[in-house]
């Protein structure tokens, strides 16, 4: 049974100048509809009549049924991490460049809204992965990612040196500007730069990807869903290494540090209207069969 959807949060991207105007006319098309609106207080300050509250991207996820996320896939990545223990349906607008994860056009945003809560959609669990950064044995940082966690080369322009396990067992020793642990959903993201393959989101499975390796030998590795990835950076690395969530939260990895990749209890449910398909979605995205 699909559920309803009374009460909507609307979270954008504040520094767009598209996204004011966008979100009067949704806030247009939820009013109309006796919809309670939460709008997320980064875009809070839109001068409209429709009646909504304003409140902190936290408060709004206790309360929202449904979240529309105005932006590009960064700004549902952002919003993804902060509500990943709510499980609430996100549907993305698109107001970014390709938008693999926000698919729906700004111009079609009212209609596929209405059909949307008309009951027209489809609902599709996203895994995440669980990070776990341990210094000296201890866990000093845990978080959460949607698309991918990168070990990667701090500042300078060398190569860092670190050892991988998966499941325990070590995989080798490799230099390398760094390292891509992906969902199937950050599989069109920095793992697709670094060479990685693209994988359907229905897939239960993560890959591992070197960026740079200084050997031939080291290819993308697609492992299982339920696999325990560990990478601990090398006394011997001479260079500062980042650990990187999304591309969007930091941390620093000291030599001997480990990085604990599994995948997270939580996931994230993308909502989609009832004529979204994956391989349709990519074959538009990145033109695949155009002549150049």
């Amino acid at each position: 049974m699909q559920p309803n959807f009374n009460v909507i949060g609307l979270v954008g991207k504040s520094s767009d100048s598209r996204t004011a105007p966008l979100v009067a006319t949704l806030l247009d098309t939820l009013h109309q509809r006796g919809a309670r609106v939460i709008l997320e207080a980064g875009i809070g300050d839109c001068e409209h009549p429709a009646h909504f509250t304003v409140a902190p991207l936290e408060e709004l996820a206790k309360a929202a049924e449904l979240v529309v996320v105005i932006g590009g896939d960064g700004t549902l990545l952002s919003t993804a991490r902060a509500m990943a223990t709510r499980d609430t349906p996100m549907l993305g607008i698109n107001l970014g460049r390709l938008g693999f994860l926000v698919d729906i056009l700004p111009e079609r945003a009212a209609a596929e809204l209405n059909a949307v809560l008309d009951g027209a959609f489809e609902l599709e669990p996203r895994a995440m992965l669980k990070t776990t950064l341990l210094r000296d044995g201890t866990p000093i940082h845990r978080g959460l990612a949607l698309n991918d966690a990168v070990v990667h080369v701090q500042r300078l322009v060398r190569i860092i040196e670190f050892d991988t396990f998966i499941d325990g067992l070590d995989v080798g020793r490799l230099r390398a500007d760094g390292l891509v642990v992906a969902t199937p959903t950050g599989s069109t993201a920095y793992s697709l730069s670094a060479g990685g393959p693209i994988l359907t989101p229905d897939l239960d499975a993560m890959i591992i990807v070197p960026i740079c390796p200084h050997s031939l030998n080291h290819r993308p590795l697609v492992v299982s869903g339920s696999a325990v990835i560990e990478i601990k950076l090398s006394s011997g690395s001479r260079s500062p290494a980042q650990v990187a969530l999304d591309g969007q939260d930091n941390l620093d990895f000291a030599a001997g540090d480990i990085l604990r990749v599994q995948r997270a209890a939580e996931s994230l449910t993308l909502l989609h209207p009832r004529n979204h398909n994956f391989l349709r979605m990519l074959r538009s995205k990145l033109r695949w069969g155009e002549h150049p």
